[in-house]
């Protein structure tokens, strides 16, 4: 038998040490079926919160009875502002709100306004979730001037639903508007 040249003997054996790893590799694992699944066939999201707040420049809790400032816009409206957070619904999410009268009656802002916030796009990721990177503006669209609204209890309450997703979570606060400016 004639020897093996010395010279191909490296190239040789690192040919064959890898030869059995490539038969023992494992096949390339598949996608995950749950992204290319429609939005109904996704499982339910276990245990959202949201908290809805307010504040123009930073987060400030929303609590039962709060004092929210009536704010007169630059284009002659009026609107309150708002703000969530939010944790296990996601970075994209649509966002509604609905002020109503506590004793009842009809809402003073048109409830079908959607709000679409995405992360990095009016959505921060913090370290329990999510939450808006800036005040929503409530515009109370039905609504002549202060009169109408200025020293009355609302309910203020926000919907937030992943996009895609027909299942909202909701938040209710009851607030007085008021007008300090």
């Amino acid at each position: 038998m004639n020897p093996v040249p010395r010279s191909i003997l490296p190239v040789l054996l690192l040919a064959l040490s890898g030869a059995p790893l490539l038969r023992c590799s494992s096949p390339t694992p598949a996608g995950d079926a749950s992204v290319d699944a429609p939005p109904e066939d996704r499982p339910a999201i276990v245990d959202p919160t949201l908290e809805v707040g307010t504040g123009q420049s930073a987060w400030e809790p929303l609590v039962d009875g709060a004092a929210v400032e009536l704010i007169h816009g630059p284009q002659g409206g009026y609107h309150v502002f708002a703000r969530i957070r939010e944790q296990r619904l996601g970075g994209d999410v649509q966002v509604t709100f609905r002020v109503t009268p506590v004793e009842g009656g009809e809402p003073i802002n048109d409830p079908a306004d959607r709000i679409r916030l995405l992360e990095g796009r009016g959505l921060l990721r913090t370290a329990q979730g999510w939450e808006t990177s800036s005040a929503l503006l409530v515009i109370l669209s039905r609504i002549r001037g202060p009169a109408d609204v200025v020293g009355r209890r609302f309910v203020l309450e926000a919907n937030v639903a992943p996009t895609g997703s027909s299942a909202p979570t909701s938040v209710r606060r009851t607030i007085t508007i008021v007008d300090e400016t």
